[in-house]
């Protein structure tokens, strides 16, 4: 588990990460490449504080810069930038070196960074198969660019796990890929993608030991996450987004239609007795309108099966239908910080520290300020006993 440095107290790195994922960040100059496509957060450069805490921050243009109230960074050497006008603090942080592999082929020909890219500093993800079928539908999420980067010639519709392995072990070569994350576009399928990901992780398992999280919706049957756990799956992320009904049916038609909350509470249920407590997870976006309340609310309800909830905020990528939407905790930092530190609070109440997730998003830690949120709150309760 990374530990604070002593240079910034664990509040106020957390206040820190909280605007660099919510605010985003300006750039000097064209100092870093950017992706533009996908089912994730786009458009954003990792960057480390304290050269240990991972961010992915977003990179604003120059006219997002005055939207968002992005963070000036100062370009200083090599790798090191200063943030300039936060909290009347001189801090300085590091953009995370690009993979050297991410200049390399496969023995096919195929770029490597066409099967997986590495999110944070050694978490190696890929989509296995990327389409969705509730783009076919018009239910798609209205906040997700799944499409955007196998249309740019950026990725391949479907990845073998031989491709994969060929990459992983570059990955690993460059100390670059300690755990996997795979994700899906939602497939026509009952078992929401399973079999795709069984045929791969069991693939993967005749080579490696490395541990492996996997994102998917609530499958129709149970046995389906049975199926996981027997491949070899470590974690799971089932993605819930919102926990209001009226928010997911907005945003997220097609899996508001495909289940319900209780289909949700249904499967991670299951999931927890599966992989373990802890070890399943679901993403709640910020800035879609929920109110704290609701949030607590959720937050409880979903520590309390043994699931962590991941707030992160929500990042309309370029290409959907979202692009150019401002989400409404910008100018609310105190309001994010304060959301954080309630779900650290019942996860510490729980005992269930985030750094206990073997794989995945949690492990990463850039896209969300939970890991920093559980510190404060853990070294609060350490100081008072």
């Amino acid at each position: 588990m990374r530990t604070m440095s002593p240079s910034m107290t664990t509040l106020e790195v957390l206040r820190l990460k909280v605007a660099m994922i919510t605010r985003g960040v300006h750039l000097p100059s064209d100092k870093s490449s950017t992706r533009t496509g996908g089912a994730g957060p786009t458009l954003g450069c990792y960057f480390l504080i304290n050269n240990e805490v991972v961010v992915n921050a977003p990179v604003r243009t120059k006219n997002q810069s005055s939207q968002f109230h992005a963070l000036d960074l100062e370009h200083l050497t090599d790798n090191r930038f200063r943030i300039m006008g936060f909290e009347e603090k001189t801090v300085e942080v590091t953009l995370v070196e690009t993979p050297k592999f991410y200049q390399l082929d496969l023995a096919d020909g195929t770029p490597m960074t066409h099967i997986a890219l590495v999110h944070g500093v050694d978490c190696l993800a890929t989509t296995i198969v990327q389409h969705c079928a509730y783009f076919d539908a018009g239910l798609e999420c209205r906040y997700c660019s799944l499409p955007i980067s196998l249309q740019q010639g950026n990725t391949i519709l479907r990845k073998s796990p031989e491709q994969f392995l060929e990459v992983l072990t570059q990955a690993q070569k460059e100390g670059c890929a300690t755990h996997l994350t795979f994700t899906i576009g939602s497939p026509n399928q009952s078992d929401r993608g399973v079999s795709e990901y069984v045929h791969f992780v069991s693939t993967i398992r005749q080579h490696s030991n490395i541990p492996i999280h996997v994102q998917l919706e609530p499958p129709e049957s149970p046995d389906s996450l049975r199926d996981l756990k027997e491949a070899g799956v470590d974690t799971v992320g089932i993605h819930l987004e919102t926990y209001s009904d009226e928010l997911r049916e907005k945003y997220c038609p097609g899996k508001y239609q495909h289940a319900s909350v209780s289909d949700y509470l249904s499967a991670w249920n299951t999931a927890e007795t599966l992989f373990g407590r802890g070890q399943v997870s679901s993403f709640i976006l910020l800035g879609l309108g929920e109110t704290p309340q609701q949030l607590h609310q959720g937050f409880e309800t979903t520590i309390k099966i043994g699931v962590i909830p991941v707030p992160v905020p929500c990042r309309p990528n370029p290409g959907s239908h979202m692009e150019g939407h401002i989400p409404d905790y910008v100018d609310k930092l105190d309001q994010i910080v304060d959301i954080y530190l309630d779900c650290a609070t019942l996860l510490h109440q729980f005992h269930m520290d985030p750094a206990i997730h073997r794989a995945g998003c949690i492990r990463c830690t850039g896209c969300t300020a939970l890991t920093e949120a559980y510190q404060v709150i853990k070294t609060a309760h350490e100081s008072k006993h």
